[in-house]
């Protein structure tokens, strides 16, 4: 498995721009909202300003939105992809608030979608609560003293954030190192396109089996500065945000090997040290079946089932039946599509059974699923779920069918369903224990699950 071990230093960030404020003299909120609404956003259609602000004066009449003496932090959650937006209003003349009339000066209005609501007022909530501001904020007299206020408060926060970061990562580093000193096959990777950042930690531990990722000619450019601290220079083409894709080309390329312990360290590029420290087995950890629910299939292909069907797959890669190595297949989709090129070659092992008694979810199902993979044929899975047959030949019509050398029959079957039928397949190798997945006719995606 993988193990985030810094999480108390990885935080969700989120970009908060505190610089845009007007001033306003609208007696109400409910004429101030809109107001802000309508300036803040001038470059969007009416329709988006409308949810906006009924989600504003929504949120009101459930409860108020006054945190502090004469503050109020009115917020609109929408459905839309839009970075968090924090609007800014200085009222001169103050605006009643509350069911009392109490009035407040300083409105900030926060617009943003579900994903970014709660770590962006944990954000405010820390700037807020920094020492002063809402006195400060008290005595403003203009749209630019509020501005000015929270724009220190935030760059005070993110420099004490920073300290607290560093001497967290540091201890943290020691640990990593005095963890791979004491641990037989373990390495340290570096992930990382700033040589401020790079030198920050070489120091922290030792150079043996250390190896460096970047792909930065800033960096790869300085071989001469970083060979004496890695083992290993690692260069790749595009983002090194991908840490488990470059740690399978590393285990590929024979950089790493079987049984290694990687030690990954990663932070923003402009960031003085690194923020994540994980922990990976080779290989076992390079693949994650849980991926599969994020395929984005043009078919009605249920994703939790493919899942379900990719993990029975691994389990029989690296376990067998009986000592043997074994192989099958699962088709996942509409039964109708395919019923047409399905034939029985035993007795349907599921006919006659109950719904509930041949769902693919059912943990205790397993091991029969298992079982009769010793037997030829396809698993024909339906998107609820039902195991519709087993030991079922898949007769394809002729079709051009291009597969990698080596693949053979089985793979044949799998790919050649997916021409003829909106079906998703998934078809373990016996010969290798790897796990394909074929949609609209092309392998899609590769799982190794490791040592058999």
């Amino acid at each position: 498995m993988v193990y985030n071990v810094t999480d108390v230093t990885k935080r969700r960030d989120v970009m908060i721009n505190l610089s845009r404020s007007m001033e306003s003299d609208c007696p109400s909120k409910e004429s101030l909202l809109p107001a802000m609404v309508h300036h803040f956003f001038s470059d969007k259609d009416d329709l988006f300003k409308d949810k906006i602000i009924s989600g504003c004066l929504a949120r009101e009449k459930e409860a108020s939105t006054m945190v502090d003496k004469g503050i109020a932090f009115p917020h609109s959650v929408i459905k839309e992809r839009i970075s968090p937006q924090i609007l800014c209003c200085y009222s001169p003349t103050g605006v009643p608030w509350n069911s009392t009339g109490e009035k407040v000066s300083i409105i900030i209005l926060l617009v943003c979608n579900e994903e970014d609501h709660l770590p962006t007022l944990s954000e405010l909530a820390g700037i807020f609560q920094m020492p002063g501001v809402t006195d400060k904020l008290g005595k403003a007299k203009s749209a630019e003293d509020m501005s000015e206020i929270l724009l220190r408060a935030q760059s005070q926060k993110e420099k004490n954030w920073s300290k607290e970061k560093e001497i967290i990562t540091n201890s943290l580093l020691r640990e990593a190192d005095r963890l791979r000193s004491n641990t037989e096959n373990t390495k340290m990777v570096l992930f990382s396109n700033s040589l401020i950042q790079i030198l920050s930690v070489v120091e922290q531990f030792s150079q043996k089996s250390s190896i460096l990722v970047s792909s930065k000619n800033r960096v790869l450019n300085r071989v001469d500065l970083l060979k004496k601290h890695f083992t290993v220079i690692h260069s790749v083409q595009g983002s090194i945000s991908y840490e488990k894709e470059i740690l399978k080309q590393l285990w590929t390329e024979k950089i790493l090997s079987d049984g290694d312990v990687v030690i990954s360290l990663s932070g923003f590029e402009f960031d003085m040290m690194p923020h994540s420290i994980s922990i990976t087995a080779i290989p076992r950890d390079l693949y994650d079946e849980s991926r599969v629910l994020k395929y984005k299939i043009p078919h009605n292909v249920n994703l939790e089932i493919l899942s379900r069907a990719v993990s029975l797959a691994s389990e029989l890669s690296r376990q067998g039946r009986e000592g043997k190595s074994v192989g099958t297949i699962f088709v996942v989709g509409e039964y109708e599509s395919v019923q047409d090129y399905c034939k029985q070659l035993i007795i349907n092992p599921f006919g006659g059974l109950e719904d509930y008694e041949r769902s693919i979810l059912d943990a205790g199902l397993s091991e029969t699923i298992k079982e009769f993979s010793k037997i030829d044929g396809a698993y024909i899975v339906e998107n609820s779920g039902k195991i519709r047959s087993g030991g079922t030949y898949l007769s394809i019509p002729p079709h051009q069918i291009r597969l990698q050398p080596g693949l053979g029959a089985r793979h044949a079957a799998a790919l050649g369903i997916t021409l003829v039928a909106p079906v998703a397949s998934v078809v373990l190798s016996e010969s290798t224990g790897h796990i394909r997945i074929f949609w609209d006719g092309m392998e899609q995606d590769l799982f190794v699950p490791g040592d058999r």
